[in-house]
């Protein structure tokens, strides 16, 4: 049960980062959610973006304003500390090979 709390705690964020980063770079088009994980006690949270790494750096200059943000979206009893990541493409291998691993238990 609690691994479906947290995987809908990570589309939550995902579906939230969307509209924040939006709100936040509303002239940057080459960025994009990809993938949102959370850790289970809610204090950290990894985030892919599909974007260039220019606009990577913009997006952790505005870190502290991005989590705030967050703080209206989506209601947990911390706000993870977000750490933003460059996605490229081996984060669907990997969720993959969870559900591999998730299928055979």
């Amino acid at each position: 049960m609690a691994k479906n709390k947290l995987e809908q705690v990570n589309q939550s964020y995902k579906k939230a980062l969307g509209a924040v980063l939006l709100r936040e770079f509303p002239d940057i088009v080459e960025l994009s959610v990809s993938y949102v994980l959370i850790d289970p006690s809610y204090q950290h949270g990894r985030v892919w973006l599909k974007t260039t790494p220019e606009i990577l750096t913009k997006v952790e200059n505005k870190r502290h304003e991005i989590q705030t943000a967050m703080k209206r979206y989506v209601k947990t009893r911390y706000t993870p500390k977000l750490a933003f990541l460059i996605e490229t493409g081996e984060v669907e291998k990997i969720d993959e090979l969870f559900s591999k691993l998730d299928n055979k238990q």
